[in-house]
């Protein structure tokens, strides 16, 4: 199941380094903030919300990411242009994290990226996402602002094994980016529910071997469905729920999307955990860490 893997390919997207060899690099967890239904949001057509609380929680998943090691993206959600401009600029006054333009619709994403294009924050956007259901109005918009970096989501009904993913990658998504100007390609191998966490994790690995590019997934999208273990309390979720995103890094992931920001106290020492073991294994087999910030040395120290 592991390797041998093709020459990896590494980005550095606002100053966060991700791909490579598993036990190279920590892994870039993905928090959600401003999502349908987040607490804080009092207004969600014109993006209003409480920023004290906000600002809470980005400090609270900085501090945990600076303690394990565990670098971060932000996943900003909006379902208006005005509410996730509003959102972006107060993420970006408020971390120095990459910041993913993310909401339902198109034309959102887009009118957002126009509105963004040539300012100092473009740099750490990242487009969420080029699917199987892009536009070439979408391509070009991405092309002509600049737009450097962008999520690829390798889903569809079509293509649920991982070896029909790698052809929906080379076939349509990989040259649709290409159209696009992306360099900085992130592919997302899809999760439905819990089960299909499996194949998406065979998927992160076959990207890894196969085409080396940075590849994750959003375990999030199932495990905060899964009611029969929401039932049983909080710490048997949270614990299931960390078991559950360990197997995709195990498997070579290079990020996670896990969710609600409010989870990063939990989620982070999980997945440092994981990754202290994954570097330490490396000393075995020749894969040696880029940095002395790695959670091999803050969580095992």
């Amino acid at each position: 199941m592991f390797g041998p893997y093709c020459e990896q390919k590494t980005w550095s997207i606002g100053g966060v380094e991700i791909g490579g060899l598993p036990g190279e690099r920590p892994t870039v967890l993905i928090s959600s903030i401003f999502f349908a239904g987040h607490r804080i949001v009092s207004d969600p057509v014109n993006g209003l919300f409480d920023k004290a609380k906000a600002k809470a929680l980005l400090d609270r998943e900085s501090e945990v990411s600076s303690d394990t090691g565990i670098p971060r993206f932000i996943d900003v959600i909006g379902d208006t242009p005005r509410a996730l401009i509003s959102y972006i600029e107060f993420v970006a006054s408020n971390s120095s994290s990459p910041i993913l333009v993310d909401s339902p619709m198109q034309s959102t994403r887009l009118a957002v990226i126009r509105h963004f294009a040539g300012s100092e924050v473009m740099p750490r956007l990242i487009y969420n996402a080029i699917a199987e259901d892009h536009t070439e109005e979408e391509l070009n918009c991405l092309r002509n602002c600049g737009m450097k970096s962008s999520v690829i989501l390798a889903f569809s009904t079509k293509a649920i094994r991982p070896e029909a993913k790698i052809r929906l990658l080379t076939g349509d998504l990989l040259p649709a980016a290409e159209r696009a100007g992306i360099k900085n390609i992130l592919i997302d191998t899809g999760v439905t529910d819990i089960p299909s966490v499996g194949w998406t994790s065979l998927a992160i690995n076959e990207v890894k071997k196969r085409l080396g590019y940075p590849a994750g997934c959003a375990p999030a999208n199932a495990i905060y469905k899964w009611s029969n273990m929401k039932a049983k309390g909080t710490q048997a979720f949270q614990s299931a729920s960390a078991a559950l995103m360990s197997m995709p890094r195990m498997m070579g992931a290079d990020f996670l999307f896990y969710g609600s920001i409010q989870n990063a106290p939990w989620v982070y020492p999980a997945l440092a955990t994981i990754d202290g073991l994954l570097a330490y294994n490396g000393r075995f087999t020749g894969i040696s860490v880029k940095s002395k910030e790695h959670p091999l040395y803050k969580v095992f120290s």
